[in-house]
């Protein structure tokens, strides 16, 4: 659930009919992060029941990591294990360091297989062809996600009225985004590149026409959402490179990179808290691209479709 109360001129009992539904333990959690902690909670609570004191308490979160390591478990499990013991039980946040440096150990010992970045002449064939097919929904998102480095969350929220287009550049307003939770603010992006702008305006002035402007661009559901898009690299024959939805931001990522030979210009456009997590990504991604070979299938499906072919 997203809470957001705008603060103001209330009296106490305007004040508290408003927090009522709020419940404050659990208002600083996404929904997605909540569920993500009680799966892992799930796994962890027979270990933590065995605890009879706290002087225990880091021996059996010990034990509980080496056995998601020799079951196979995603590393994922443990960090929002760990996170969501801190989360909803503070007093131990500082009791269990060796089951963190397990952990830690766990990462180096395991790179996570990272989204590899898209680039921009796949894009941009993906979105025409879209285009051409009538998936305008699609068409757009891939542009928007590619070029304005969206989350995959952030994507499919996105709404028409959140756009202010100009003749030459726009801004998308960002609403409950994921840094914009921790800091208390809404985020922006600005679109410079007129190939999206106007693909944007296009499908806004669709949806103005349909009175539909406050209706989300993507009108399915997310699982919707990374199907078509897994169809997609079927249909380009790109399967082999495992590209996905989290690959338009990381390929943004590196094109503004490239383009800008500016690491805080990337950091600011992406939205990034840690410079050193996004110095990590964007060098991650950039040692990637060597590795990127298409087929001639896949060469002859970008070269098809094209923005330029559709006007």
């Amino acid at each position: 659930m997203k809470y957001v109360l705008l603060a103001g001129r209330f009296s106490r009992a305007e004040r508290a009919k408003r927090r009522a539904r709020i419940n404050l333990d659990d208002a600083g959690l996404s929904e997605k992060t909540r569920s993500r902690y009680y799966v892992a909670l799930r796994k962890l609570i027979p270990y933590f029941e065995q605890v009879e004191s706290p002087q225990q308490l880091d021996v059996w979160m010990s034990r509980w990591v080496r056995r998601m390591w020799k079951d196979g478990e995603p590393s994922l499990t443990v960090g929002d294990g760990l996170s969501s013991l801190s989360f909803f039980q503070p007093w131990t946040k500082r009791l269990v360091p060796h089951a963190w440096r397990l952990f830690a150990t766990w990462r180096k010992i395991e790179i996570p297989n990272r989204a590899p970045p898209l680039t921009k002449p796949i894009v941009y064939s993906l979105s025409a062809y879209e285009w051409q097919m009538g998936n305008y929904e699609m068409s757009c998102l891939l542009l928007l996600g590619f070029h304005c480095l969206l989350r995959t969350g952030e994507l499919l929220k996105l709404q028409c009225s959140d756009f202010s287009l100009g003749a030459r550049s726009g801004i998308v307003a960002l609403k409950d985004t994921k840094s914009g939770r921790r800091n208390s603010v809404n985020e922006m992006v600005s679109i410079t590149d007129l190939t999206t702008l106007e693909v944007v305006r296009c499908f806004v002035d669709r949806r103005r026409t349909a009175r539909s402007l406050h209706w989300t661009i993507w009108s399915g559901s997310s699982a919707q959402f990374r199907v078509r898009f897994n169809q997609l690299m079927k249909l380009f024959h790109l399967e082999h490179l495992l590209f996905r939805p989290y690959s338009l931001r990381r390929g943004g990522a590196t094109l503004t990179f490239q383009q800008s030979k500016s690491m805080e210009a990337t950091l600011l456009r992406g939205r990034w808290e840690s410079s050193r997590v996004a110095k990590l990504y964007i060098n991650d991604a950039l040692s990637h691209l060597p590795s990127i070979k298409m087929s001639e299938k896949s060469r002859r499906m970008l070269l098809k479709f094209n923005f330029a072919t559709l006007q």
